[in-house]
């Protein structure tokens, strides 16, 4: 994580009473960092509350987040416990270093910001 905190520019990253790391990226984008095995990381980004009555277009759209597997943004929409909207994805660590990971965490802001665009003026759980 040390690798990651430089090529942020932040001095260091400190772990929750969980193990895991939680950053902010662009503006408003929480991004959760956990140890998976020793061969991936668990990197999760809420979105928003799940709408109410999600209508069959915004249906569509965050299933269809989900039909392509991308190598270099491989997150899958999901709910979590409290009914809010997450991206997911396990990251082989072999893989990545301190800037390629902070390129998929800017890369993950800037899916989480279009979906949030996506979901604009719906109804949401938390209304």
């Amino acid at each position: 994580m040390g690798a990651l905190a430089s090529a942020i520019g932040v001095p260091s990253l400190s772990s929750d009473d969980d193990g895991g790391y939680q950053l902010t990226v662009g503006e408003d984008t929480d991004v959760l960092i956990y140890g998976g095995d020793n061969e991936t990381i668990l990197v999760v980004a809420p979105i928003a509350d799940l709408p109410l009555q999600p209508d069959y277009g915004l249906t569509v759209y965050l299933l269809g987040n989900n039909m392509f597997d991308s190598p270099l943004l491989p997150f899958h929409v999901a709910i979590d416990d409290g009914g809010g909207l997450i991206l997911w994805s396990r990251l082989p660590i072999e893989r990545l270093n301190g800037e390629s990971l902070a390129s998929v965490m800017n890369g993950l802001a800037q899916q989480v910001k279009m979906m949030r665009e996506e979901l604009q003026g719906e109804a949401v759980a938390s209304a």
